[in-house]
């Protein structure tokens, strides 16, 4: 009778701690947590180094977008590698009709210079772009891509869990194709080389 007395006590105790970790991952959760509907894209204002860029500058393009921070010590590096490999393994006549972007979900610490230093650096025409905390909030939404703010115990103070998908994009916003993470760099040539022979 004790030792079920004991795993009754036990089993309340986990379910409680349950019951607390969902409620705090909920209060966790940014604006951007949960979407309405299916993700369609859309137009965006953000900023660069050399001041606004919006989507519709590119008209006549194809956009792929990803969204994240340039303090992200694995993911992040390693989806911009596998971005440019992609990119630059293009057909030449293609690769102009493609611009990477990159988009900060960190602006208090992700200021433009130092994004364009970030995406300097894997040498692929990325543009680094970031905006309001609200904004990008709502246009992270409406692309399906979610992230949030989490403390951590070192200097740093917070990273950003986030999606790692890449967002295939036309200059009007219009969302073409959500790439997952986990796709092949065959696939995702594949896919690109498709899509921008039907742009031209």
């Amino acid at each position: 009778m004790k030792v079920n007395r004991s795993l009754l006590y036990v089993g309340a105790l986990l379910l409680l701690g349950l019951a607390f970790l969902q409620i705090k991952s909920g209060l966790d959760q940014p604006d951007n947590s949960a979407t309405i509907g299916k993700p369609t894209g859309a137009p965006f204002t953000l900023t660069s180094h050399q001041g606004e860029v919006s989507l519709s500058d590119f008209e006549g393009q194809l956009a792929l977008v990803y969204f994240g921070y340039t303090w992200c010590p694995d993911i992040c590096p390693t989806s911009m590698i596998f971005m440019a490999k992609a990119i630059n393994y293009l057909p030449e006549n293609l690769q102009n009709q493609l611009q990477p972007i990159f988009i900060s979900v960190d602006p208090d610490r992700d200021t433009p210079d130092r994004l364009a230093d970030y995406v300097k650096f894997f040498e692929a025409g990325i543009l680094g772009l970031t905006g309001e905390k609200d904004y990008l909030a709502k246009l992270a939404k409406q692309y399906g891509a979610f992230y949030r703010y989490v403390e951590i115990d070192s200097a740093m103070g917070y990273a950003v869990d986030h999606t790692s998908d890449f967002y295939l994009v036309n200059s009007s916003g219009e969302l073409l194709a959500t790439l997952p993470h986990s796709i092949s760099g065959e696939e995702l040539q594949a896919i690109l080389i498709k899509a921008l022979e039907n742009q031209l």
